[in-house]
């Protein structure tokens, strides 16, 4: 989806501020939604694989936020893991960033491996140490694979392909930075949600729950 249709769902959600990367036909696609009465999104960079943003809230000292959703494409990754590398170099404030990598690191990532797959993970290795990154883990009773394909224990694949990475500025402002994989619905992917000042206990949110049987036997 795109054009109006991306505008009117906006309007819908009720958020004011976005921003977008509109899919070709049914590959890609990045959108930003926002509420500018509590923030100020300003993107820097916007293409088919990233969208990089300044984000400043009153009081606060802006950071960096990119949304990344990487090409299959080995190719097009190429491209991706440089103008990253690019805009980094040329940009110094705490910075974050998140999506769908398209790429493991570790074996435990991928239910299945070969060559091919090791290479790429040693490519992105290479690449992530390379800045200097640092992993925002992730924690919860969510599944720790975020894809999966496959209706049948011979054609089924899973992998952990999206992630948050930040730079040594970010993760010492966000020193309780924490993320969940939510569970996939209507989808072939987990959502990850990241929350920059950890998550607090449920204990500390949510009233306990209090059922009486006796409810049971009433007819509504």
């Amino acid at each position: 989806m795109g054009g109006q249709q991306a505008q009117n769902i906006a309007t819908i959600l009720n958020y004011g501020g976005y921003t977008r990367v509109d899919a070709q036909g049914f590959s890609g696609g990045i959108w930003i939604y926002w509420h500018p009465e509590l923030v100020t999104v300003e993107p820097i960079i916007k293409n088919g694989q990233f969208i990089a943003m300044d984000i400043k809230k009153v009081g606060c000292e802006p950071w960096y936020f990119t949304v990344v959703y990487a090409s299959p494409e080995p190719t097009k990754r190429h491209d991706l893991w440089r103008e990253l590398k690019e805009f980094a170099a040329t940009h110094n404030k705490p910075w974050m960033f998140a999506g769908d990598f398209n790429d493991t690191r570790f074996g435990w990532e991928q239910n299945t491996s070969c060559a091919d797959t090791s290479r790429r993970s040693a490519r992105f290795n290479e690449w992530v140490e390379g800045m200097g990154l640092l992993e925002v883990e992730f924690s919860g009773a969510g599944a720790s694979h975020t894809w999966e394909r496959g209706n049948s224990v011979d054609t089924w694949k899973s992998a952990r392909l999206d992630r948050a990475l930040c730079n040594g500025e970010w993760s010492l402002r966000f020193a309780n930075a924490a993320m969940k994989h939510l569970p996939a619905t209507q989808s072939n992917q987990c959502p990850l949600l990241i929350s920059p000042n950890g998550f607090s206990p449920i204990s500390y949110v949510n009233k306990p729950f209090k059922f009486q049987a006796s409810w049971l036997k009433h007819e509504k």
